[in-house]
């Protein structure tokens, strides 16, 4: 029985650090040209190492079509993401944009006061795989309005 938790274990650590992510949309500032195709999901919280912790990975493929935004939203837990096409600008709570291009990866920082979103700027499609880590009853992202930015 060990083995087999064990082995468990091991396979979703494994799937959680190969693939990693960026959000969805959120509504209170909606988003446009984003198709989201779920890829996985596992709850694991049934297990005593997770009873705890954040138990559910879901993974997901986001595209962004040129000119296309993700709208303002936070996240309660974890978030990685790998971008494998084009490129997706990230702009956080201070409007300052950074821009991520295929096989660069980021993490989301966690928490109301971190709100942010994404656009793609470019004039190609952009893609991103996310890995979101959270406990099995949270949302994934939660809606934020835009930032009043300088």
């Amino acid at each position: 029985m060990r083995i087999r938790r064990d082995a468990l274990i091991g396979a979703v650590v494994v799937v959680a650090a190969a693939v990693v992510a960026l959000a969805p949309s959120a509504s209170a500032t909606p988003s446009s040209g984003v198709t989201v195709e779920p890829l996985a999901q596992v709850d694991v919280s049934g297990f005593s190492p997770f009873a705890s912790l954040p138990s559910k990975f879901t993974f997901r493929r986001i595209t962004i079509a040129p000119g296309g935004s993700l709208g303002w939203h936070y996240h309660d837990s974890n978030v990685f993401a790998v971008v494998t096409a084009g490129q997706v600008t990230r702009y956080e709570a201070d409007c300052v944009p950074t821009t991520y291009s295929a096989g660069q990866g980021l993490s989301e920082t966690v928490g109301p006061d971190h709100v942010h979103t994404g656009s793609n700027v470019g004039n190609e499609p952009a893609e991103l795989y996310v890995a979101y880590v959270n406990r099995a009853n949270e949302p994934l992202f939660v809606d934020a309005p835009a930032p009043d930015c300088p």
